[in-house]
């Protein structure tokens, strides 16, 4: 089974993050019933919501790199976790999507963000990851045109440069981070060496509000 990885960020200081659990249409519509009851029940707030979202995000990014055409459907998603409390900064749990294989989804957390990371196949699969603040990681890297042509704002750029950074590690240093198009759509970005992309490289990025996130995984 081939293994994929995805990611969400949400930045906790954001406007469009507050009060997101007492919106009742909203819940309807990304949440099951049992995971509304859950979130209910715990009194688990913005921050259980955010436990909630974001895993879906990013086991979403992971399957659908293998299924293009998945269409993000987070209300018939279920996520199981014991609870919706973040009380030592991490945790794990598993999203359950029709017709896929389990995605193992884990979190991190500080005042500021939390960062959901999704592995779907091998959970043993090592992966790196960074969160920076935007301000902290303005683009430095060039890009090619190819690169430029899938983004065009700042917060697109600021997270490829983190990701390059994560690459470079690994003696990755002559890539691209590019996001082909087949009929209008844009697909997940992949890393590119030479004009080709690269199997041994998983790739996922996000951003919200004044925060970045990337991931990657190198097959050694």
């Amino acid at each position: 089974m081939t293994t994929t990885i995805g990611n969400d960020l949400i930045d906790f200081r954001a406007s469009h993050n507050r009060g997101r659990a007492e919106q009742p249409r909203l819940l309807a519509r990304v949440l099951t019933a049992s995971e509304r009851t859950q979130l209910a029940d715990e009194d688990a707030g913005d921050i259980g919501f955010a436990l909630l979202w974001s895993a879906k995000e990013a086991a979403y990014k992971a399957a659908k790199k293998i299924q293009p055409a998945l269409v993000f459907a987070p209300v018939r998603w279920q996520l199981a976790s014991a609870d919706l409390a973040l009380a030592d900064g991490s945790k794990r749990g598993t999203v359950f999507i029709a017709d896929h294989p389990p995605i193992s989804v884990s979190w991190q957390r500080t005042s500021h963000w939390l960062h959901c990371i999704a592995v779907r196949g091998d959970a043993s699969t090592k992966t790196e990851h960074a969160v920076s603040a935007l301000s902290d990681c303005m683009p430095r890297a060039s890009f090619s045109e190819r690169e430029c042509d899938s983004f065009s704002r700042e917060q697109s750029a600021a997270v490829r440069t983190l990701a390059k950074q994560l690459l470079a590690q690994h003696g990755i240093t002559d890539c691209e981070i590019v996001r082909e198009r087949i009929e209008h759509r844009l697909l997940p970005p992949r890393v590119y060496s030479a004009g080709m992309a690269r199997d041994d490289v998983q790739l996922s990025l996000s951003h919200d509000g004044d925060y970045v996130a990337a991931v990657i995984a190198v097959k050694v």
